[in-house]
């Protein structure tokens, strides 16, 4: 099992990807930062990429990865494991008529990818890697020094507790290593049990800092005014507190974290 790609999280995906896209319908006429986080502007963060080179790591069914061709990018690449998702990514970018080069990472990783690219976004990805340090060395030799690197994962709070009921309750924050939960799709019929790999905030920062970053920003982001298509569509409604995305529990517990970092010299 290759422990920055893992092949169960890799089946599970491929599994599932084209019931996740049916339902989320993620739009591609802005950047996805996470489920129910604010877009960049709401952020503040400037994340203009026309005329710059942009690798979308862990890209899922292409959604950033056209939104940035769409924004005038000079050459847009996402890199992912899953063949499902890739092959939804494709059809999503020849849809658009956009020209965006898609890569397996199974396939040797980042090997024969450029160099040389100013914009790495990663969205909702890498808590499915549990060798960060070598994810984040590999990243940072892709990139010019000074590029930007937008990292989004769950936040290691709301994945440390649950919700007993109008009440977070915490385990143990310090736990580490791979969780699973059953990912499921009633409307089509699907449940695979799906892994992500539990990591302090400390850890997410330090190791970051170890690979050749630069932090320039930390951002724990409440839930939108107006429900995303996460909080929409979930199995069990908006307002239902199942609901991960439930816009009350989110405003008390963090649902995402991101960090903004730049390559260093």
């Amino acid at each position: 099992m290759n422990e920055v790609v893992n092949d169960d999280v890799v089946t599970a995906w491929d599994t599932v990807s084209g019931a996740y896209q049916e339902r989320y319908q993620i739009p591609t006429n802005t950047l996805h930062l996470g489920p129910m986080v604010p877009g960049p502007a709401e952020l503040g963060l400037d994340l203009a990429v026309a005329g710059r080179k942009v690798l979308d790591f862990g890209c899922g069914g292409g959604q950033n990865a056209v939104a940035c061709a769409l924004a005038g990018a000079t050459s847009v690449v996402g890199a992912d494991p899953s063949e499902g998702q890739l092959d939804l990514a494709r059809a999503l970018a020849d849809e658009a008529g956009t020209a965006v080069e898609f890569h397996n990472l199974r396939d040797g990783g980042l090997d024969g990818l450029p160099d040389d690219f100013d914009v790495v976004l990663s969205v909702y990805a890498m808590q499915f890697v549990a060798d960060l340090p070598k994810a984040f060395r590999d990243l940072a030799s892709h990139m010019n020094s000074g590029g930007t690197l937008v990292l989004s994962v769950d936040h290691p709070m709301r994945l440390s507790g649950e919700w007993t009921g109008d009440e977070f309750v915490v385990d143990n924050y310090f736990t580490r290593g791979w969780q699973a939960w059953p990912y499921d799709f009633p409307e089509a019929e699907l449940q695979v049990t799906m892994r992500r790999f539990r990591r302090t905030t400390e850890e997410w920062i330090n190791t970051l800092l170890g690979a050749s970053f630069v932090l320039r920003g930390l951002y724990e982001p409440l839930p939108p005014a107006v429900p995303d298509s996460f909080g929409r569509k979930s199995k069990y409604g908006v307002d239902d507190p199942r609901n991960v995305f439930n816009q009350a529990r989110l405003a008390r517990v963090p649902g995402s974290l991101i960090l903004v970092a730049e390559r260093a010299s």
